[in-house]
This record gives C-alpha cells, sequence and structure tokens, in this order.
C-alpha cells in the first residue's frame, strides 16, 4: 500500500530516470521517488488492536446470596448487588511507535476496564447494631486499605485508596450513595439501611483480569471500637506567626496567621509553605466547602481556590467576625456583635439578625440537623437553630461563666470545650439538652481547639492534647512543646493537623490501632438466639459464658442450633431450661454437690437393692485418633488456618474435623484441637445412677461428685429425670475441669499477603511552552518534565486527548527518578537582565530531585537552567549556588535573569510559581503538528501501574512559544535634516545557537529575515497608523508616511518591532519610542 505522496514521488522520479538514464534509470527514479514521497507523506501504518472483552455485563453478582452477619473483628467476602449501567466501563488508549526516518508508525490500541458497584457485607439490621468500620481491605490478593497500620507509607497509600469508595455501616439513618442515585434516580435509590456495604467508584480491573470475578472483596470489619493509640510528631511552619486556625479541602491544608498578611499551604501536614495574602488582618478562622477556602479576619472576607489566589468578598457591615463553618450546603459566620452572616458560596453574602445579646465568640458548629453557638461575656446562653438564618435561634441553655470558646461534633454529639475559668465539657446530642461533664477524668479548662474525626474527640491546650471517644472521658497525651498555645486542630481524613500560636512550629497526630475490637460469646450467642423473634433478652441467660471471641461469621441460612454449633466446639457449654428461662452453661465449672455412696442406688422402700453406678463405653476404634480444626487465622489475613491434635497408641482410626468460621490464632486453634480430643475420649464412658429426692435441685449440665471406693468421681450431668415416686435419674459424662484448660502450642502460618502497602502517589507533570532553550526544541513541540510526588515513584506516563477525552493516546513514557520540579515560596522582582543578579534570593522547595551549585562558565554554559513561573509567564532564569537549608527547600543565588527572550516576565511571578530544573536528559520533547499550534488538548499523567482514572483531565494549548522569533533590541535613528524621512536600526536576536563568535553573525533561525515594525499614534500603543514591512534589521518611514500619518514629520515615533517566522507569524515584539 502506499499513500499519495508515494505515488507522485514515484510517478515523477520514474519520469526523471527515463529521461536522463533509460529504462534502467526509470526504476531507480521511480524507487527514489517513492522514497521522497515517503517523507512527505508517510505510509499509515497498521493500527493494532489489543485484547477486548465482548461482554461488559455483571460477571460475578450471584442473586440471592446470603449476606452474613459478622461479630467482633472478621473478614467477609461481600456480594456484589448493584453494578453502574450494569456494564463495565470502557477506556480506550492509544500509543504510535516506529515511523522514526518518515517509515510507518503502528498504532496500538489498547483497551482498559473499571467498574463502579456495591458489595454488600454485614446484616446489621438481623443483629440489631451497625458496625463500628473497616479496618482493612483486599481486593483480588492485593491489601488496599488498612486503617490499622503505624507504617506511613501504608497510611499514607491507604488515605489515597479511600477516595475510592464509600462505606455505609449498615445504620438505621444512613443515606443512599450518591453514585448510584446518579445512575438510577433520587427516587429509586434505597439506602438499604440495615446493611453494611462499600461502593467501589471506578476501580481499574486490569490487575484482576479485567474482570469483577478476578477482583474478588474482602473487608474486615470491626462490630465494636478497637483500641487505638496517637503519635504526635513535631512539624515547622514557615515562620514565626501566631498561626490561628487550619481548614481541609480534600487535597490542601490551609492556615491563616492572625495579625498578618500571610497564610501556609501544606498537601499533608507536614511540609508547609507560606503563601501572602492580599491585606494584613487580624485573621480568625478558615473553612472550605471542598472547593473553595473562606477566610475571615476582623473585617475582611477573602475566598481561594487553592489558598495561593485570594480574592476579596464583601460581608454585610458590622462587627468583628470570630469564626466561619460550612455545614454542606451554607457558610455561616458568626461576630462578636451584630450581625450574622450567610452565603451559598462563601462570595456573596446577606445578613443575619443574630440572637439575643452578648459576643458570639469562637463557638459555632453543625451536626447535620441544627447550627449551635454561645453567646459569651453576659448571657453565656447556648443557642440552637436549623438554619441559621434570623429569627430561627433558641436559647438551649446556659453555661458557667467561663470562657467555652471551642465545640465540635461527632455524628450528632455536641461537645463544648473551656479555655479558662471552668473545666469540663457540655455536651448535647441533639443541640436542645445540654450536661456539664466535670470532675475526676474529665476535660480541664485551658483548651484552645476541639475536632473531631468521626470517632472521637481530639483537644488541645497549652502543652497536651486529650481523646475521648464520649465527650466526657479523657485520656491525656504530650504534644511536642509546652509552654506554646496549640490550636486550629483539624482533621483531613488521615492524621489531625496542629498549629502554634506562637511559634514557627505545627505538629502531627497520628492514630493507630493497637488492637481490633473483640466481641463476647455472650453476645453472639445472645445475638443468634433473638433472630428467632420468638424469644426476648428476658428469656435468655447468658451470664455464665465469658469468653472473648476475636470474631465470629455466620454465612447462611440456618436454624438457631446452626449458628451455635461451632461456637459450642470452641467452647463447649451446654443448654438447659431452668424454670421460664433458657440458660447457658459454660462447662468446666466446679462441683455443686458431692453424693455419697448410700445415697446412689435410690429405690422405692421394700425394693431390692441395686446396682448403684451403670457405666456404658464406646468402642476405642469408633473414638477420633485425630481431631482438626480449621478456622480463620488472625495471623493469615484470616484465611483458613489449620491445627490438629492427635492420640497416639490407639487403635482408632478416625479424623474428626470442624470447620470454625471463628477467627482464632494457631495456639488457640491447637488448644481447641486438643480439648475436643481428649473430652471425646473422656466422655466415651455413660454413666447413670439414681438418687433420692434430696437432689431434686439437680439440672443437666451440673457437675456433682460421686463417693466410690476409688475416691470421688466427677461427673457433667447431662440428663435428669423426676419419677413419679420423686427419684432423680441421672445421666451423666465424666469430667474434669482440667481438659478445659490446653496446653497445646499452634505453628504459626504464614501470611499470604504483604502487610504493607507501598505509597504509589500520583504523577507531577508540567507541560513546557518554553522559548528555545536547547537545539532538541528547534522543531515544533514542547518539552515535559514528569515526577513522582512520592519516594519510590516507578515511572508515568503522560496521556494525550484529542476528542475531549473519548479516547486516549500515550504519548511518552517517563522513568525514575524523573525531573527535578518544585515550586517557589518567594518571588523575586525584575533587574537588569544583562548582569548576573546578585542580590536577588529565590526559595524552592523541591518535590523531587536535587540541585547543587555550578562554576560560573559552567552556568554561562547552560548548566543549572530554570523555566521559573507557570504557562504564559515562563521565565528561563539560570543559578550558580544552589544552597541546601532543610529537607528539600533550597535558595537560589547568583541568577541569570531573562534567559531567551523572557526578560518581559521577570516581575510577573507569584509566590507558588513552579519551578523546572531544564536538565535534556530528565525532559522529554513532545512532537507536535505545526496544524495544531493553538489548538487545546487534554492531558494526564499517570503513574505506571495505575488506571487513567486516577488523574483529571488538564488542557493544555500548545502556542509554539519555542518557534516565536525573540524581540529585536537596542532601537536607533535618525532624522534626514533635508527630507524629514525617519531611518530606524536595531539588532536582531536569534532562538537558535546564539554563541558569540568573532567575525560569525548569529544564525537568523528562520527561513528568511523579515521584520513588520508597527507605527502607533502614542505611547498607549492603542491606535495602530501603519505597518512598515523590512527584510533587513532597518526600515524607513519617509517624511510622506508621516504627514499621511499625523499631518505633520513626527519627532517621536512609537513603534513595535517584530521579526517574523514563516510557521508562526510574529515573535515577540520590541515596544519601544525613540525621538530625535
Amino acid at each position: 500500500m502506499s499513500t499519495l505522496g508515494q505515488g507522485a514521488g514515484g510517478l515523477v522520479g520514474g519520469i526523471a530516470g527515463f529521461l536522463f538514464g533509460g529504462p534502467t534509470g526509470a526504476l531507480y527514479g521511480a524507487q527514489i521517488g517513492l522514497g521522497i514521497g515517503g517523507y512527505l507523506d508517510p505510509v499509515k501504518g497498521p493500527t493494532v488492536e489489543g485484547p477486548r472483552l465482548s461482554d461488559l455485563s455483571v460477571q460475578t453478582s450471584t442473586y440471592g446470596a446470603v449476606v452474613p452477619r459478622s461479630y467482633g473483628t472478621v473478614t467477609v467476602v461481600g456480594n456484589v448487588f448493584w453494578l453502574e449501567n450494569n456494564a463495565l466501563k470502557e477506556t480506550v488508549t492509544k500509543k504510535k511507535s516506529g515511523g522514526k526516518g518518515g517509515g510507518s508508525k503502528t498504532t496500538t490500541r489498547t483497551y482498559t476496564y473499571s467498574a463502579t458497584f456495591a458489595v454488600g457485607l454485614d446484616d446489621t439490621r438481623a443483629k440489631g447494631a451497625a458496625i463500628i468500620g473497616v479496618r482493612r481491605i483486599w481486593v483480588g490478593p492485593n491489601l488496599i486499605y488498612d486503617a490499622g497500620s503505624s507504617d506511613p507509607d501504608t497510611i499514607a497509600a491507604s488515605n489515597a485508596a479511600a477516595s475510592g469508595f464509600a462505606i455505609y455501616l449498615g445504620s438505621e439513618t444512613q443515606n443512599a450513595d450518591a453514585r448510584m442515585q446518579s445512575a438510577l434516580g433520587v427516587a429509586n435509590t434505597p439506602a438499604y439501611r440495615g446493611l453494611a456495604y462499600i461502593v467501589f467508584y471506578d476501580l481499574p480491573l486490569e490487575k484482576y483480569g479485567n474482570s469483577l470475578l478476578g477482583a474478588q472483596v474482602k473487608v474486615e470489619l470491626m462490630e465494636i471500637a478497637a483500641v487505638y493509640t496517637y503519635q504526635v510528631t513535631a512539624r515547622s511552619m514557615p515562620s514565626v506567626r501566631s498561626w490561628r486556625a487550619t481548614a481541609w479541602n480534600g487535597a490542601l491544608f490551609c492556615s491563616v496567621a492572625f495579625n498578618s498578611n500571610v497564610c501556609a499551604t501544606s498537601p499533608d501536614g507536614i511540609a508547609w509553605t507560606e503563601r501572602t495574602m492580599p491585606i494584613s488582618d487580624y485573621w480568625q478562622d478558615i473553612a472550605n466547602n471542598g472547593s473553595l477556602f473562606v477566610a475571615v479576619g476582623s473585617t475582611a472576607c477573602y475566598t481561594s481556590p487553592d489558598g495561593i489566589t485570594w480574592t476579596a468578598r464583601a460581608l454585610p457591615s458590622g462587627g468583628y467576625t470570630t469564626q466561619v463553618e460550612w455545614n454542606g450546603s451554607t457558610f455561616l459566620a458568626i461576630r462578636d456583635t451584630q450581625p450574622f452572616a450567610i452565603s451559598a458560596d462563601g462570595i456573596t453574602w446577606t445578613a443575619q439578625t443574630a440572637p439575643g445579646s452578648g459576643s458570639f465568640g469562637k463557638t459555632l458548629a453543625w451536626n447535620g440537623s441544627v447550627w449551635v453557638t454561645r453567646a459569651a461575656f453576659g448571657a453565656n446562653n447556648i443557642w440552637s437553630s436549623p438554619t441559621g438564618l434570623a429569627g430561627s435561634w433558641t436559647i438551649r441553655g446556659t453555661t458557667t461563666g467561663g470562657t467555652w470558646n471551642a465545640i465540635a461534633v461527632k455524628g450528632t454529639r455536641f461537645c463544648m470545650t473551656c479555655g479558662g475559668g471552668d473545666s469540663g465539657t457540655y455536651v448535647s446530642d441533639d443541640g436542645i439538652s445540654w450536661t456539664h461533664h466535670t470532675g475526676t477524668g474529665r476535660l480541664p479548662g485551658g483548651i484552645n481547639s476541639i475536632c473531631s474525626n468521626g470517632s472521637v474527640f481530639v483537644a488541645t491546650s497549652n502543652g497536651s492534647f486529650y481523646v475521648s471517644s464520649d465527650g466526657i472521658l479523657w485520656d491525656t497525651y504530650a504534644m511536642p512543646s509546652t509552654g506554646e498555645e496549640w490550636t486550629g486542630i483539624t482533621w483531613n481524613g488521615a492524621i489531625f493537623s496542629v498549629v502554634s500560636n506562637v511559634a514557627a512550629h505545627a505538629a502531627t497526630i497520628q492514630p493507630y490501632m493497637v488492637s481490633p475490637s473483640q466481641t463476647t460469646l455472650s453476645n453472639i450467642v445472645l445475638s443468634e438466639c433473638l433472630q428467632s423473634g420468638l424469644l426476648s433478652s428476658a428469656d435468655i441467660t447468658v451470664t455464665a459464658l465469658t469468653n472473648s471471641v476475636r470474631g465470629y461469621r455466620v454465612g447462611s441460612i440456618g436454624s438457631i442450633r446452626s449458628a451455635l454449633e461451632p461456637l459450642r466446639a470452641a467452647w463447649p457449654f451446654d443448654v438447659v431450661q431452668r424454670g421460664y428461662k433458657i440458660v447457658f452453661v459454660a462447662r468446666g465449672g466446679s462441683s455443686i454437690a458431692t453424693i455419697p455412696a448410700a445415697d446412689l442406688d435410690a429405690r422405692p422402700d421394700g425394693a431390692e437393692p441395686g446396682v448403684q453406678i451403670t457405666t456404658s463405653r464406646e468402642m476405642d476404634s469408633q473414638l477420633p485418633v485425630r481431631v482438626s480444626i480449621n478456622h480463620l487465622d488472625v495471623a493469615r489475613e484470616y484465611d483458613t488456618g489449620t491445627q490438629y491434635a492427635e492420640r497416639l497408641n490407639t487403635s482408632a482410626i478416625n479424623l474428626v474435623n470442624h470447620d470454625l468460621p471463628i477467627v482464632l490464632t494457631a495456639t488457640e486453634a491447637a488448644g481447641k484441637a486438643e480439648v475436643l480430643l481428649y473430652l471425646a475420649w473422656l466422655e466415651r464412658y455413660d454413666v447413670a445412677v439414681k438418687l433420692p429426692p434430696t437432689y431434686l435441685h439437680l439440672e443437666p449440665g451440673d457437675v456433682v461428685g460421686l463417693t466410690t471406693p476409688e475416691g470421688v468421681v466427677s461427673l457433667r450431668l447431662t440428663a435428669v429425670n423426676y419419677t413419679a415416686d420423686g427419684r432423680v435419674e441421672c445421666a451423666a459424662k465424666y469430667a474434669n475441669p482440667a481438659i478445659y484448660t490446653p496446653t497445646a502450642i499452634g505453628e504459626t502460618g504464614q501470611s499470604t499477603g504483604v502487610s504493607t502497602i507501598p505509597r504509589v502517589g500520583p504523577s507531577l507533570y508540567v507541560l513546557l511552552d518554553i522559548p528555545l532553550a536547547h537545539d532538541a526544541q528547534a522543531s515544533s513541540g514542547f518539552p515535559v518534565a514528569m515526577c513522582g510526588t512520592l519516594a519510590g515513584w516507578g515511572g508515568g506516563v503522560l496521556m494525550q486527548s484529542t476528542d475531549a477525552g473519548a479516547t486516549w493516546a500515550a504519548i511518552e513514557d517517563f522513568g525514575p527518578p524523573g525531573a527535578t520540579i518544585g515550586a517557589a515560596s518567594n518571588t523575586i522582582g525584575a533587574v537588569e537582565s544583562r548582569l548576573i543578579d546578585k542580590a536577588s534570593r529565590l526559595t524552592v522547595v523541591l518535590t523531587s530531585g536535587d540541585l547543587f551549585d555550578v562554576t560560573e562558565l559552567a552556568m554561562l554554559g547552560g548548566a543549572n537552567h530554570f523555566a521559573y513561573g507557570v504557562n504564559g509567564r515562563w521565565e528561563i532564569i539560570a543559578a550558580q549556588k544552589c544552597t541546601l537549608q532543610s529537607g528539600t527547600t533550597y535558595v537560589l543565588s547568583d541568577l541569570l535573569r531573562g534567559r531567551y527572550g523572557t526578560e518581559q516576565y521577570m516581575g510577573t511571578h507569584s509566590a507558588g510559581d513552579t519551578v523546572v530544573l531544564l536538565d535534556t536528559d530528565d525532559l522529554a520533547m513532545i512532537a507536535m503538528s505545526t496544524s495544531t499550534i493553538g489548538l487545546a488538548r487534554d492531558y494526564r499523567g499517570i503513574t505506571v501501574g495505575e488506571d487513567i482514572s486516577t488523574d483529571s483531565n488538564r488542557s493544555f494549548t500548545y502556542n509554539a512559544i519555542n518557534l516565536k522569533p525573540l524581540a529585536p533590541f537596542a532601537l536607533t535613528g535618525d532624522i534626514d535634516p533635508l527630507s524629514n524621512d525617519w531611518t530606524l536600526t536595531w539588532l536582531r536576536r536569534t532562538r537558535i545557537g546564539g554563541t558569540w563568535r568573532d567575525y560569525v553573525d548569529a544564525d537568523i533561525g528562520e527561513s528568511s529575515e523579515q521584520y513588520q515594525i508597527d507605527i502607533f499614534a502614542d505611547g498607549s500603543y492603542a491606535t495602530l497608523k501603519r505597518t512598515i514591512i523590512a527584510y533587513q534589521a532597518a526600515a524607513g518611514y519617509t517624511s510622506a508616511y508621516q504627514v499621511a500619518d499625523f499631518g505633520s514629520n513626527q519627532s517621536t515615533l512609537y513603534v513595535k518591532i517584530y521579526q517574523l517566522s514563516a510557521t508562526v507569524g510574529r515573535g515577540y515584539p520590541l515596544t519601544t519610542s525613540i525621538t530625535r
């Protein structure tokens, strides 16, 4: 197959060859012509189709499958009950390869799949209680989430993974999933109350064979709260400020400082970058609605999408603004005096009359139903409102006279703390009824801030922080330092961030699980008995079942007996009727009576003596030689573990297996196997005795002692029958309490998977539409820098879409460690670009890479050059000195500024501007057709091994800055005294090469030398009078043109001079005036 270009080339070449070389020449000419035509119009290479699924429908949902009931901490393998659009989501990507030297290119089209689906986990309605939470999640063999880890990488990876799913605990008040509502319609989407479930959003399936069948979901559920501890770590703020309050927007912390013009941002609460606020104010508080930060000061209100760029917003005139909060639909700001202010977007605010009198300080919170605030300095009233609107507030109580200035919400519970003058907490579950809790174990005074992560309250003071699950009883922990006011505590889903009000200090508080929750045998037995619907808790007594149970799972529909049998095997107990109650009796108890031999043969008066004790024995061959326990092994991620006990020197050959869906350690399982084995051999005897009426109090399950010539023998009664004449006929088994205390030690199994999760992290990439700084940029295209945001980044892929995201092409691969990329935490202004800037200092915090000093000669030769700014205002700078300050913070000094024609951007910088080291070894050049110049394309940077959905679209327009001629300079000129004609001359600049060589002119850099000179009416450069074309660095402006344009000859000209490119047209202008 040949292209039109090859056909034309072959025809022309063949004719030329025939003319100059006859028939043989025609053959060679045609071949040469085909080759040349191929360069002009290459053959379109084949398209290789990758594997593609023909069926995208539900693959693993089992209709009618039982949703298990779980107790304690245990894993369940869920059942898919909803799949978005009943199909997998298909994403098409294309990658071109080959084609060098004008040859054909091969396009490989690949298909990847993802799914949004819901998995049922636990029947909480049957148990009567929602689960507390989820500890770990596996998809297929991969651990993707671990809330109990203390490993920093695992914590970070878990937090990142948590954005891809939502967990519903199975409460009777839970709401429907928003994604399900979007797909099914709000009216058609149940909330599945009484069902704990998890919804995965766009889960990539490539790792799992592009199938839900391979993406089996295993979730470790917790029925009872686990035991946590809290690790506090000192961090640094950028400067000594009165840091006051912090907010989290889902990706970034932003903290404001009192009486300053700065704020600080951090992606993780660890590394903070100072940002400049537009004004200095007494900044009091900051809130976020997920997309916009709202900061309030004494009278100011500013908003920002990123903590960097701030916009002033008008608040209603009034008092000193003290706090602002977001409740999911509305911002509410309170003040020390009238009025309050309310806003749906943080931009437009309306005044709302504050309730009552007094100063409303920093005490404002929302619990999902009502706002609560408190008036201080006089009234001390607690107010609540469902809307925050004027006239909607109601007094709900009065506090003591202390400074109750911090409040937080856990679930629906409010907890208000005291900054001074009192101690304890005010607690309310509805914002209406309040109780003051003070005394031993309660919270002291001096509290600066409080917040909740949904499980606990955490409050801070001047040297400590305090943790409480209920807001009443508190545990105390030490902060990194004392004597400073720790405040602004904020939770981001993984850590609490705290800042100092008097120093350049911050801290992170990391909760991590010490041990998972356990339940009790009595709780499980009672709950399962109540499943019948016929029994109430008053009918059942389980107080004797005191054993702790790590976890238990009921995975099938059956009788109460079938649910209790595994538990009875693990912790042997008897079930007896005692009056109108069902009583559960644990085995291994002590004897309640010793029966003398004289009482063993109870018989009617006058009857002949009989046998005192009747026994029968099972044959040894019918007894087990080995008892095996299959259990959920806590050390093996709840995979099945097996332990056994074996009896030696016996004729028995039976093997007994018990499948117990109970979470056990290896030693616990081995001990239970030993107990069951010994119990089977001990209870091979059936014993029967007849007792007089004095033993009518005996019941099945009781342990008694029989006096025999061999001594006292213990029996466990299995049946008790009362005869018509008052005698008691008892059936029993031999009993030995020591059997229930095993000595076996199990062999711990090996874990089948990893216990930590490496942090993958997103790829950071910068698309650089910059002037030509290297020969590699000589053709149409732009360089790209990419690196990882976390250590251990394995590389990334730059994806491009030309059809608004319908299809994606992988256009460049990047390997580790990636480019050197950072952000500037300050700004540097305009200087004389022709001299080395010895005064300026640029502070850069690197995300990836290292920087080093170079010699002045090396810098002048091209080393340590950086792109500094953002798209549309990149300045190219060079730095001789790169001084490491701490961590990844460097100070760049001894600078070359405005390199490669970027001097016009020297004064346009902002804090937070991107800084990229222009190292050609770490950058990739993305070739672009000249026909795409000025057209927007979508891009994504995807970390190796991650799905394309892990990044969002970034629109970028290549404007071919590297092809634009640089601005001319050094304009001069004269007016002919006789003709009044102007002669203008200038010096051109080249974008290619530019090396200074004696007696050698610089490369023109374009296909031909051409200029356009615009003549303007005045220094506003608004009114164009004439455009003059020149083919060398000189032009004339005749007197006739001047009179035609202005009405008279001009002594001052206002001009813009452009060098022209055949590809992109005008380059950068020299804008100046000249007077003669």
